[in-house]
């Protein structure tokens, strides 16, 4: 066998065989580093009109108040009419306006996030693993609009340069993390597995794996279960051929030796 012939077999060999083992699923142990996250990108629908629009509950709180003040009989006695028409027309439309209201909703946090919830479009979910301990462990996820950690709510922060991001803390060796994050519409332009990355202090850089997203060249091998098979059908055969193609010089040197140990054999008086 030529060197180049030998050379060639063997590369094919070797990324057969790397393929084979991506495609079984234990590849994203491959010179992993320390600190990884393995995420999933789903498209979170809803339904029409769905959320809380402030504007429709101002106007009903003040149409309710101006009724109020008209069918109570308590105020209607004690207070000027005078004063209540003003009460009427200029305080509760000031006091209950728009920007007031929401205001007031964004303070309350069940209400906040029902403000937020029309704006959902994306969910990214997973876990953030360390094999090592690490410091302000943190994770970039741009449109991040609401996330938790364990099941627990906690704040998405904004970065100097405007990207938002979710801080883990600090992270023990071996400690394990379950994370969700709620993306508004601005992530949909996004390629998100180039734009979230996870780190941690002293420069410290994670791995960011993405299942989910869409547009990738082999992304239909994912959905596509005749197609993962076709592709692994392939490999296999590429990794026999090239191993085939590297034995068969060596049993025909085999061979060969045996047939002249014969033919010795023969003509020895």
């Amino acid at each position: 066998m030529r060197i180049w012939q030998g050379i060639l077999t063997l590369t094919l060999i070797l990324t057969a065989g790397l393929g084979l083992v991506i495609m079984s699923g234990h590849g994203r142990d491959l010179m992993s580093p320390a600190l990884q996250a393995e995420l999933q990108v789903q498209d979170f629908p809803l339904p029409p009109d769905m959320g809380v629009d402030p504007n429709r509950v101002a106007e009903f709180m003040v149409g309710e108040l101006q009724d109020r003040m008209e069918t109570d009989i308590a105020i209607r006695l004690t207070m000027n009419a005078n004063v209540a028409d003003q009460i009427r027309t200029v305080v509760l439309p000031r006091l209950m306006n728009v920007v007031a209201v929401q205001a007031m909703m964004r303070e309350v946090p069940e209400l906040s996030e029902l403000l937020d919830l029309g704006s959902f479009r994306r969910t990214v979910s997973g876990t953030v693993q360390s094999r090592e301990a690490a410091e302000d462990v943190a994770l970039t996820v741009p449109g991040a609009l609401l996330a938790t950690i364990d099941g627990t709510r906690v704040p998405v922060t904004t970065t100097s340069t405007g990207m938002t991001a979710l801080e883990l803390g600090s992270m023990t060796a071996g400690e394990s993390r379950q994370i969700v994050l709620w993306l508004s519409e601005s992530a949909g332009s996004i390629d998100l597995g180039r734009a979230i990355q996870l780190g941690a202090a002293e420069g410290q850089r994670g791995r960011v794996l993405l299942w989910g997203e869409i547009g990738w060249f082999g992304a239909d091998v994912e959905a596509l279960r005749w197609g993962r098979w076709l592709v692994g059908g392939v490999l296999a055969a590429a990794f026999l051929f090239g191993l085939a193609g590297a034995m068969l010089p060596f049993l025909g040197r085999r061979n060969g030796r045996h047939e002249d140990g014969e033919v010795r054999a023969a003509h020895r008086p």
